[in-house]
């Protein structure tokens, strides 16, 4: 299994302060059953800031194709936006059904050009 993040997520990252040790938390919450799915293989969960928790931590919407990838593909302060528009469900299907096609060549092709970024986590 891959866990990666595309290069809006990375830049949503840095911006609200957080790094790849906020997403091993949300990996766990995923693991763990803590995630809503929204359709085409989303799913969104919250993620909690150090020391604040998840009232005022962030929300994650990632694509996640079961024993092969997590896509991390945005991130949003919980308090910026609650629900997406239609228009934003509309670009997620085409982005799931281009995800889901993706060939483990295709995928390693993406990484090496930074188009994704791969995180280091240990399933527990």
């Amino acid at each position: 299994m891959r866990y990666l993040k595309n290069n809006r997520f990375q830049r949503d990252l840095k911006n609200n302060g957080l790094d790849d040790e906020n997403l091993e938390s949300v990996l766990d919450d995923i693991f763990d059953g803590r995630a809503t799915p929204l359709g085409s293989k989303f799913y969104k969960i919250r993620g909690a800031k150090e020391g604040k928790g998840k009232r005022s931590g962030f929300r994650t919407l990632f694509f996640w194709k079961k024993e092969k990838i997590i896509v991390f593909c945005l991130l949003f302060a919980k308090n910026e936006q609650d629900n997406l528009t239609s228009d934003e469900k509309k670009v997620l299907k085409i982005l799931s059904n281009e995800y889901d096609k993706l060939t483990d060549g295709e995928i390693q092709r993406l990484i090496n050009e930074k188009t994704f970024t791969e995180i280091g986590y240990v399933k527990k």
